[in-house]
Formats: structure tokens, sequence, C-alpha cells
């Protein structure tokens, strides 16, 4: 069983349906899939999970503890995948994407090192002189009990520049790059799994990262 975490609170509901509708349709077709989802409205999922608004950029910051929060219910799964809610599937996602531990290379930065937290004072950091991939945040996955425990790694990382009073440069995807850099995935995707919707690039469309005004969907 397959389980796809999804995290909607405030205006971001109104990409739940429309993603799992595109999921039922295209993601691993033939696995017993099922869609848990934090939400502080009234919508449908396989499973959902109350959870309370909050301001930017907590709701990214605390991405994995709030995945935490239900590990017990989640050790059932034999893979989880974590995907952005502001997303599509626009084409067959197969067991291409089954791995211990999965990533996918960031579009905007393919063949280069990205912008890893350079702070020797976060625990996301990665020194200049390493040579890195950097990875999207949007997808991420893998067998669970071995996400679970990334998930456990990169909470800890967080409060602990939480305690320091610093906020790693792109939040929870700079701890997730620290992560992988020290800890390499067994499958790296390509950005055909995070691929922004108004950009072209010379990989099939699978995932789609929707266009959005991220300001105004990250007030209020």
């Amino acid at each position: 069983m397959i389980g796809v975490l999804l995290i909607a609170t405030g205006k971001y509901d109104v990409f739940v349906q429309p993603l799992i509708q595109s999921l039922k349709r295209h993601f691993l077709p033939g696995y017993q899939v099922k869609t848990i989802l934090w939400t502080d409205k009234e919508t449908q999922a396989d499973l959902c999970l109350h959870h309370k608004h909050e301001p930017w950029p907590a709701p990214t910051l605390n991405r994995y503890k709030t995945i935490l929060s239900q590990r017990e219910l989640l050790e059932q799964f034999d893979y989880l995948f974590y995907m952005d809610v502001d997303m599509l599937a626009v084409d067959t996602i197969g067991d291409e994407i089954l791995g211990d531990l999965v990533a996918v290379q960031h579009p905007g930065f393919i063949g280069k090192v990205g912008t890893p937290e350079r702070r020797s004072r976060s625990a996301a950091y990665i020194p200049r002189r390493e040579k890195s991939v950097y990875y999207a945040g949007g997808f991420q996955g893998g067998r669970s009990r071995r996400y679970l425990d990334m998930c456990h790694t990169l909470h800890n990382q967080i409060e602990s520049d939480r305690q320091k009073g610093i906020t790693a440069i792109w939040h929870d995807e700079s701890h997730l790059n620290h992560y992988l850099h020290y800890n390499k995935p067994g499958k790296v995707l390509s950005p055909s799994y995070c691929y922004p919707e108004s950009w072209e690039m010379p990989y099939v469309k699978r995932l789609v990262a929707l266009d959005k005004d991220h300001a105004e969907m990250r007030c209020g």
C-alpha cells in the first residue's frame, strides 16, 4: 500500500480536489494508493486529519513535524510520497518512482550546485568546497520507515535552527538538501516530477508544479 501525503491549509485548499482526481488517473496505476491530507477545511481524501493553519513560513518549516505526528499510522504503508498540494499529475507516474529513498532534481538547477545553505550556524549547512546536487522539496518519498527516519532527522535539524534563531535560506528544502548530500538517495528522478507549469524543458511533464501568486496564496 502506498500513501500520498498532502498538507493544505489556508488558501491552498483550492488545489486539493484537482490534485486528488489527477492522482486517481495517473499515479501508480495498478497499486493501492491512499491520500492522507492534513487540512483546516472540509474536503475529501482517503484520510483527512485536522491541521490548524499557521502563517508563512511555519507551514513549510513544520512539514516534517506534521508528518511525524502520524508516524505509527504511516509506518503501515509500504511506500510514502509527499508532494506539494499545488501540483497536478498530467501523465502516468509508474513504478519507476519506487525506491528506498527518492528525490527529484530541481528543475532550476540541473547540472548546477543550486542554492544550498552556506551559513555554518545552520544545521542545513553544506560547505562551498563540497560538490552537491540540488533537489526539489516538492516531491519526495521512499519506503515508509526509511522516509520517516529522514523526516525525523529533518525535523530535529529545523528545531535546532529554531532554537538558535536561524532559518535556513530555503526553509525545509535547505534541510532536505543537506540530508540528501550526506545520505544519497537511492533513486533520483528527473524534473518530470516537479515540472514548472509554464516552463519548456526537455523532459516529459508528469507531475506539474502549478503557476500561482505565492505572496497571495501565503497571506491570511
